[in-house]
């Protein structure tokens, strides 16, 4: 049974749309009605007259207006309201249950992975004090991976969100440097949203995603016309800061979200092109890269994994073996193959 915890820290919603109200009410009063007729014994037609139809209308405002005495979104739409309204009840966390989830995951990532033993041993026991301490669910300090290109640090990130069966929030920090993404954009400005992460939880109820940031070292500050800048790295400060990420204020819904339970995996090639108050939250793991054995033993587990045929494997080694950048950005060009050999397989057969 997944745990449930509240996700809006100090907001209160009451349905105050007369239109639901008019038809429960509708509703309760044929059912009086019928109950009435089975009482006499009569088969006269239930229906509401005029009268009726009025005095309901006016019964339904009457409830509006009491409510909105004590709704705090007064500043939301109605749409706005619909996406809030999921998680008014609280949100889940999900994620391994047990001690025994936990290391079949770590076991797993170990064989896949061999060259990832130190990020994949410190998130293997994060995941065990988590359970072990606080019970269900995946929570991971937030982490860097730094190396080099093509080592296979998203791969590793997303395999985490995979077993663990979680949503997977991806930010590409080399695409822009914007802090939209991640924190939303004020109501009021074009375009105004809320951020991709509270997008995910309110979606799908879960408060604890996992989010990735790749490339986040390339990631710089942007400056709009009036002169106010935005970064992804000060986006971050709050929501990596514990005290404060429990009490975030989203700029769009302008309310309170505890985003402390989201799972941050970021990853880096230069950690110091990173701010020094970024780099304080975060913990720094360095990743080298796999040597021929590790490799082998990547693609054997991925092969199998994807159900491809043996013959793949050789084709791969191949191709990885005649290209002059196979020491630096074996794991990327592995997996884009890996990638095109699965959706070639996946093709319908021609006659």
């Amino acid at each position: 049974m997944p745990k449930i915890v509240p996700l809006l820290t100090d907001l209160k919603l009451f349905e105050t749309d007369d239109e639901d109200i008019e038809k429960r009410l509708k509703s309760h009063l044929e059912d009086l009605r019928f109950t009435q007729n089975k009482t006499k014994k009569t088969q006269d037609p239930i229906y509401l007259s005029w009268d009726d139809r009025k005095k309901i209308n006016q019964r339904a405002a009457k409830i509006v207006r009491a409510r909105r005495k004590y709704s705090q979104g007064q500043h939301l739409t109605r749409a706005e309201k619909k996406m809030l309204k999921p998680a008014l009840n609280g949100v889940s966390i999900e994620g391994p249950e047990t001690v025994h989830q936990v290391d079949e995951i770590a076991s797993q990532l170990f064989e896949e992975m061999p060259w990832m033993q130190e990020p994949i041993n410190e998130i293997w026991l994060d995941m065990r004090h988590h359970v072990s301490e606080h019970g269900a669910g995946l929570k991971l300090r937030p982490t860097l991976l730094v190396g080099g290109a093509g080592l296979g640090k998203t791969h590793l990130v997303r395999r985490i969100a995979e077993l663990t069966s979680l949503p997977v929030v991806h930010i590409d920090g080399g695409a822009g440097s914007e802090g939209f993404p991640v924190a939303g954009l004020a109501r009021g400005w074009g375009g105004a949203e809320c951020g991709r992460p509270v997008k995910t939880m309110l979606a799908n109820k879960i408060a604890n995603p996992v989010v990735v940031i790749d490339e986040i070292d390339k990631a710089g500050i942007a400056t709009g016309t009036s002169g106010h800048s935005t970064s992804l790295h000060s986006a971050l400060l709050g929501l990596l800061e514990p005290v404060s990420a429990v009490n975030w204020h989203c700029p769009y819904f302008q309310t309170g979200f505890d985003m402390s339970r989201i799972n941050w995996l970021m990853t880096a090639n230069d950690v110091s092109r990173l701010p020094a108050l970024l780099r304080s939250r975060l913990r720094s793991i360095h990743i080298e890269p796999p040597n021929q054995v590790q490799m082998n033993t990547f693609l054997e587990k991925e092969v199998k994994r994807r159900n491809l045929p043996d013959d793949c494997l050789e084709e791969i080694m191949g191709v990885l073996q005649a290209s002059h950048k196979y020491q630096s950005a074996s794991v990327r060009l592995a997996v884009k193959l890996l990638d095109e050999l699965q959706r070639l397989e996946t093709l319908p057969m021609k006659h």
